[in-house]
């Protein structure tokens, strides 16, 4: 009897290629700052965890950024330099994801945010004929819609909750290994996905020794 029902996905790193590096620069060339300055205000300014669960809009996020940077950017560039992590999405992983859900209950579960969301709708777009993830997977869940981030645990009950799934039946695959510590105490089954690199092959072996 197949034991694992639902997979869920983490998105940035394991669906589309993320690179935040790029992010990292392109701030840092708007600011004047070295990389490392903008590294480390990326790492410990509350606003992205705020901004991921919905608790700020665009525009506060925006005017945050001018503030932490000391930016004179337009929206624009700003939105610019923050969607300059979102690469491309390789075709395999689509095919792949299709295949999984003649078998499976596909989820999505992403740390976002609003300007993200539009930006990668857009790569997918322009690259398939989806117009959403809602058209590829079978449920979609974002931090910014649900006012909930990884790693906290509520996160990962409410989409259970809401997928009605159980624990023991759901594997979670993620880039982040503290999201996985977290998911796994519900009693989740967890696979690291080491950014941007082998989603199938490690999905294929995980769910042969489950």
């Amino acid at each position: 009897m197949q034991k694992i029902k639902t997979i869920i996905f983490d998105l940035g790193g394991v669906i589309i290629n993320l690179y935040v590096e790029k992010t990292i620069s392109a701030f840092a060339q708007l600011s004047g700052l070295s990389e490392k300055e903008v590294e480390k205000a990326y790492l410990s300014a509350d606003v992205f965890k705020q901004y991921e669960k919905g608790l700020i809009s665009d525009d506060e996020f925006r005017q945050s950024l001018r503030d932490n940077f000391n930016l004179k950017a337009s929206d624009d560039e700003i939105d610019q330099a923050w969607n300059a992590m979102l690469g491309e999405i390789p075709n395999d992983r689509i095919e792949s994801i299709k295949s999984l859900k003649q078998n499976y209950k596909c989820i999505v579960l992403s740390n976002t945010n609003a300007i993200h969301e539009s930006a990668f709708h857009k790569i997918l777009s322009n690259s398939f004929s989806y117009q959403h993830l809602n058209d590829l997977f079978h449920e979609v869940y974002f931090s910014h819609d649900l006012n909930q981030r990884k790693p906290d645990q509520e996160i990962y009950q409410n989409v259970l909750n809401l997928s009605q799934t159980e624990a023991t039946e759901a594997l979670f695959m993620d880039d982040g290994q503290a999201n996985l510590d977290s998911a796994s105490k519900l009693g989740i089954h967890t696979l690291h996905i080491p950014r941007n690199d082998g989603l199938m092959n490690l999905l294929k072996h995980k769910l042969s020794t489950i």
